[in-house]
């Protein structure tokens, strides 16, 4: 389920006091909210830039480990079982036009749906056409959980703000990949 841009994603539901800041990017022109329970310095525009280059970065990642069918840096990119399996799965069908790069992929960050210590949730669009046969730009809300270096591996991918992401973020029995 894709919201259609005119109604506002469902409320995220917490424990903690939320503080959410809009503001509008130059890649689209959407309006973006920022739920945020950590401390940062940077203002939205600016948080907004680095959790995309973050996002971007981990799918690139995925898709280069794909490409190489390397199978041995999947547990730096990815934190569950499920994403494990998805990635050495597709390395058996994936049809590549293009090794995966900043200039191969395109990713827009619509919305940072959660911005939490222990959880990072955006609502995003991802072109692959660059990389993958046939492939057509997709909306998708990845979670992601944060490593103890402080970069992130990815949970989930789910469909739209409406699916039930919020249970990758509040289960505290993460069966991680080791």
């Amino acid at each position: 389920l894709l919201t259609d841009g005119d109604s506002e994603p469902e409320a995220v539901p917490t424990t903690t006091s939320t503080l959410t800041s809009s503001s509008t990017t130059t890649v689209e022109a959407t309006t973006t909210t920022v739920a945020d329970t950590t401390t940062t310095s940077l203002d939205p525009d600016e948080r907004l830039a680095e959790v995309a280059r973050i996002l971007e970065d981990l799918e690139i990642a995925w898709y280069d480990a794909v490409y190489r069918k390397d199978e041995s840096v999947l547990p730096d990119i990815v934190a569950t079982q499920l994403f494990y399996d998805a990635a050495v799965d597709a390395m058996e069908v994936a049809d590549f036009a293009a090794p995966p790069s900043d200039e191969t992929i395109d990713l827009i960050v619509y919305e940072i749906l959660l911005d939490r210590a222990d959880c990072l949730v955006v609502y995003h669009q991802l072109d692959l056409g660059g990389i993958l046969v046939g492939s057509e730009p997709s909306d998708g809300v990845q979670t992601m959980w944060p490593t103890e270096s402080g970069g992130y591996r990815l949970v989930r991918l789910w469909s739209g703000p409406g699916d039930l992401w919020i249970e990758d973020c509040d289960s505290l029995n993460r069966d991680e990949v080791p």
